[in-house]
C-alpha cells in the first residue's frame, strides 16, 4: 500500500480524545535463542530459573511502582502468573528431562498457553503471559527487552502490540499509540484508556508506517489518518449531566477482592458481573465451602452499594481450573464450559451456590446469581431450579449464544432476570475469532446485527416480564450505553475505569431521546453508519 496525504488506515478506536504527531515504530525484539537441551545438569539450571524469575519479578515490581493506578494492578496480577509453583514444576519437569532453564520455561509456559488459548478474554492473558515468558527467557541469554523511547516531542507509538511491562515504560512524549494487532480488551486498550492516551488497535495497515510520519490517530473514527491533523478529527459527543439519576443504572464488573474495593469508590451501583472463575485458577484443589465463603463474603461486603450479579464459574478446557482436570477439547470455546460442567461437576457447582448463600446471609447483600453459557431454555430451568433450591438470591442467566437469543421470550416464569455477555455474543453471532485481528471489523459492537439482536432480547424481557443487562465491553462505550438504554436494556454493567464516564452520559438525556437515537440506529445498514448516525442524533439533542 501507497501511503499519501489523507490515507485512513481502520481500526478499532480506544477512547475519545484524538492526537496528531510523529511516528515512532517499535521494531520487534530480537529473536531469542532455540530451545535445546543442557549438559550443565539440573540442578545448575533449576537455580538460573530461580535466578530468572526473580529478576523480571522484581522487575515487575518496579515497573508497577512506577506506573501506579490501573498498570500496578495488572503487574500483581502477573506476577501471580510468573511466580505460579504449577508453572515452576512443570519447567523443572522438562529440565529434568535434559532441557536447558529457557527452553523449560518456554515449553511450560506453551502448554499453559494451549490450555487457556481458546476463550477470548483469557487469550489476550495469555499472550501477557507468553510476554513474561520471553522475558524470563531473554534475561537467561542476557538479552535486554527494555523499551528505548523518545522522552521529548509529540510521539505516536506504532507496534504489533503492547505488553504490560511494554506501557509502562511509556515515556510522557507518548500522545498516541497505534497497534497492528491487539483489541478493544487488551492491556493495550486498557492502559491507553485509563491514561487517556489516544489509541487504534487491531489496524493492520499501520504496518506500512514509517518513522517520521505525521498522523492523526482518531479514536472517535476507528482510524489513523496518514499526513491527518486536528480539524479531522472525528468529535466525541460531551455529554453533560442534567440529571441527578442515569436513566438506566450503572453498575461495575469486578473478580476479585481488589475489584470491589476500587469500584467501590465509583458511582456505580451494586455489581453487574462478578467473575467467580478468577478465585479458582490457580487452585490445585477444590476449595472448601468456609474458605469460599471466606472470599465471597469479603468480597461482597467491599463492594459498591446495590444488588450484586454473581457469576457461577465460567471454566473450561479453555480457561483451566486444575482442580477440574478438564480434558483438552479441539474448539474449547464450543466445548464443555460455563453451566455445560454441571454434568461432571455437579458437587463444586452446587457447593459454589451454598457458599454464595452463605455469603449472601452473612453480609445482608443484594445477591442475584447467574450462569453462563445457556443455550436452551431447559439448561435455564435446570439452573434456576437448583439455584433456588439451595439458596434466596435473584435467579438468572447469561444470553451468550444466539440460541438462547433467538427464544428469550420462553423464559418468562423461569428467570428473574438475564445478563447480556456482548463479547461472547458477538464471537458466535458472527463466527468470528476474538482473537484473530482481521476480524475485527466483525466484533465491532456497532454491527447492525448484533444491535438488533439485542433489541430482540430487550424486547423480549420486556414481554416475560424480566429484567435485562448488558455487561459485556460494549456497556464501557458511553455512546453506545446511549443506544443500550434506548433499545429498552434496563442496566448496565462496565468496566471500573468507564463507570463514571457512561453514568455521566446516561445522565445526560431522558429515556424518550434515548429511544429516539435507538430507532435511528436501528436502521442503519453498516456500523460505521450505525456510530455515525448515534453520534449526529446526539449532537442534535
Amino acid at each position: 500500500m501507497t501511503l499519501t496525504q489523507g490515507t485512513v488506515l481502520s481500526g478499532l478506536g480506544v477512547g475519545l480524545a484524538s492526537a496528531t504527531g510523529e511516528v515512532f515504530v517499535v521494531k520487534p525484539q530480537a529473536p531469542l535463542p532455540a530451545f535445546s537441551k543442557s549438559t550443565r545438569g539440573a540442578e545448575v539450571e533449576t537455580a538460573e530459573l530461580k535466578d530468572a524469575i526473580a529478576f523480571v519479578s522484581a522487575h515487575l515490581d518496579e515497573l508497577g511502582e512506577r506506573a501506579g493506578g490501573t498498570s500496578a494492578e495488572i503487574f500483581e496480577a502477573l506476577k501471580m502468573f510468573l511466580e505460579d509453583d504449577e508453572l515452576f514444576d512443570m519447567s523443572v519437569e522438562h529440565i529434568n528431562d535434559g532441557w536447558g532453564a529457557a527452553a523449560a520455561y518456554g515449553k511450560a509456559v506453551d502448554t499453559f498457553a494451549e490450555l487457556m488459548g481458546g476463550d477470548p478474554t483469557f487469550a489476550e492473558r495469555v499472550a501477557d503471559l507468553q510476554d513474561l515468558s520471553k522475558r524470563v527467557q531473554a534475561r537467561l541469554a542476557g538479552i535486554d527487552m527494555g523499551l528505548t523511547l523518545p522522552t521529548n516531542g509529540r510521539i505516536i507509538l506504532v507496534g504489533e502490540d503492547f505488553s504490560p511491562a511494554d506501557t509502562a515504560q511509556f515515556t510522557d512524549a507518548v500522545i498516541g499509540v497505534v497497534t497492528i494487532k491487539g483489541g478493544p480488551t487488551s492491556h493495550t486498550a486498557i492502559i491507553c484508556r485509563s491514561k487517556s492516551i489516544a489509541a487504534v488497535v487491531s489496524c493492520a495497515g499501520a504496518a506500512e508506517l514509517k518513522n517520521g510520519d505525521q498522523v492523526l490517530v482518531d479514536p472517535v473514527g476507528d482510524r489513523v489518518v496518514f499526513g491527518g491533523d486536528d480539524t479531522l478529527a472525528t468529535k466525541a459527543i460531551q455529554f453533560v449531566a442534567v440529571n441527578d439519576e442515569p436513566v438506566i443504572p450503572v453498575r461495575a464488573n469486578i473478580g476479585t477482592l481488589g475489584d470491589a474495593e476500587s469500584a467501590a469508590q465509583t458511582a456505580a451501583v451494586g455489581v453487574g458481573l462478578f467473575r467467580t472463575e478468577l478465585l479458582y485458577l490457580s487452585a490445585a484443589t477444590a476449595p472448601t465451602i468456609e474458605q469460599q465463603v471466606a472470599e465471597y463474603s469479603a468480597i461482597l461486603a467491599a463492594a459498591p452499594d446495590g444488588p450484586i450479579v454473581v457469576r457461577t464459574i465460567d471454566a473450561g478446557s479453555d480457561k483451566p481450573v486444575p482442580f477440574l482436570n478438564m480434558p483438552h477439547e479441539e474448539n474449547p470455546s464450543l466445548g464443555v464450559r460455563g453451566f455445560r460442567l454441571i454434568e461432571e461437576h455437579r458437587e463444586f457447582i452446587e457447593s459454589q451456590l451454598r457458599s454464595i448463600e452463605q455469603a449472601r446471609v452473612a453480609t445482608g447483600r443484594e445477591v442475584w446469581v447467574m450462569a453462563p453459557m445457556i443455550a436452551t431454555v431447559a439448561e435455564a430451568a435446570q439452573f434456576c431450579d437448583l439455584a433456588r433450591s439451595i439458596g434466596g438470591y435473584k435467579v438468572g442467566v447469561m444470553v451468550e449464544t444466539p440460541s438462547i437469543a433467538t427464544v428469550i421470550e420462553q423464559l418468562e416464569g423461569i428467570v428473574d432476570f438475564v445478563s447480556i455477555g456482548t463479547n461472547d455474543l458477538s464471537q458466535y453471532l458472527f463466527a468470528a475469532d476474538r482473537m484473530n485481528p482481521s476480524l475485527g471489523a466483525l466484533l465491532n459492537h456497532w454491527q447492525p446485527a448484533l444491535i438488533r439482536t439485542l433489541a430482540r432480547i430487550a424486547a423480549g424481557g420486556a414481554q416475560g416480564g424480566f429484567s435485562v443487562g448488558v455487561c459485556g465491553e460494549s456497556a464501557s462505550d458511553p455512546t453506545f450505553a446511549v443506544v443500550l438504554a434506548g433499545l429498552g436494556i434496563n442496566s448496565v454493567s462496565v468496566s471500573k475505569s468507564q463507570v463514571n464516564a457512561v453514568r455521566n452520559a446516561l445522565a445526560s438525556l431522558d429515556l424518550g431521546a434515548a429511544k429516539e437515537v435507538a430507532n435511528k440506529v436501528l436502521a442503519a445498514r453498516s456500523a460505521e453508519e450505525a456510530k455515525a448516525v448515534a453520534l449526529e442524533a446526539l449532537a442534535s439533542l
